[in-house]
C-alpha cells in the first residue's frame, strides 16, 4: 500500500481542500488507532497536526460499514498490483529509473479509472502505435498486459544477459534448497522454524524463477 500516497500527491499539488482535509481525518485517525501501543510516537507526531489537543481527543474511530468502497479498493489493488509488475520488470531489464518507455494498456478492462496514475506511477506513457508496429516486450498485468516499444532507453540485450544471469543463480539456489531438504538428517534434526523457513525459501525462489 505504499504506492497509494502517489496516487494524490497530483491533487495535493493542484490545491484540493477537500482532499486534503480527508487525509487530514485519515491521518489522525491513523494516530488514534497505532496510540495504545506507541503512543510516544503518536503523541509526536499529533502535536504538529492543525488545532491537536491531545491524541486521545480524537478517540477511538469506529470501524463501521459506511466508508467502504468494494469496487474502488479493488480498483486500487489492481493497480498497485500492475505497478509493482511493471517496476519489477523494469529492474529487470535495466531501465534507468528515470527513463518514461513508450507502451500500449492491452486489456480487457479495468482501468478506466486509474490508467492515468499507472503510466505515472510505472513511469511508461500509453500512445498510438503505427500499424504493423510489435512490442518488444510484454509484461502480464490483471486483464491483460502492458505492452513495451522499441526504445533508447530499453537495451534488451543487457536486459537479457541480466535475467539469465538471475535465472542461473536461482537455479543455483533451488538445486541446494532441494538437495537441504531431501537429507533426511537435516530435516530430522534442525529446528521445525529452520525447516519452515528453508521450504518456504524455496517456494520464494521456485515463484521468481517462474516469473522471470
Amino acid at each position: 500500500m505504499r504506492l497509494v500516497p502517489e496516487l494524490v500527491k497530483p491533487r495535493l499539488r493542484a490545491g484540493e481542500p477537500e482532499l486534503a482535509g480527508t487525509l487530514l481525518h485519515v491521518l489522525t485517525q491513523t494516530l488514534a488507532l497505532a496510540h495504545p501501543i506507541m503512543p510516544f510516537v503518536t503523541e509526536e507526531i499529533y502535536s504538529y497536526v492543525p488545532g491537536a489537543d491531545g491524541l486521545l481527543a480524537a478517540g477511538i474511530p469506529d470501524a463501521g460499514e459506511a466508508g467502504t468502497d468494494a469496487a474502488a479498493e479493488a480498483s486500487v489493488a489492481r493497480l498497485i498490483e500492475a505497478v509493482q509488475a511493471l517496476r519489477t520488470w523494469r529492474d529487470q531489464a535495466g531501465v534507468r529509473p528515470g527513463a518514461t518507455l513508450p507502451a500500449r494498456l492491452a486489456v480487457s478492462g479495468g482501468y478506466e479509472d486509474t490508467a492515468e496514475h499507472l503510466q505515472r506511477l510505472a513511469r511508461v506513457a500509453f500512445a498510438e502505435t503505427e500499424d504493423g508496429e510489435l512490442p518488444v516486450a510484454s509484461v502480464p498485468i490483471q486483464g491483460g498486459a502492458v505492452e513495451i516499444f522499441a526504445s533508447d532507453e530499453l537495451d534488451l540485450e543487457a536486459a537479457g544477459r541480466k535475467v539469465a544471469a538471475r535465472r542461473e543463480q536461482l537455479e543455483a539456489e533451488i538445486g541446494r534448497a532441494e538437495r537441504k531438504l531431501s537429507n533426511d538428517g537435516f530435516v530430522a534434526k534442525a529446528p521445525k522454524d529452520v525447516v519452515d523457513g528453508e521450504r518456504d525459501k524455496l517456494t520464494r525462489l521456485r515463484e521468481e524463477l517462474a516469473a522471470l
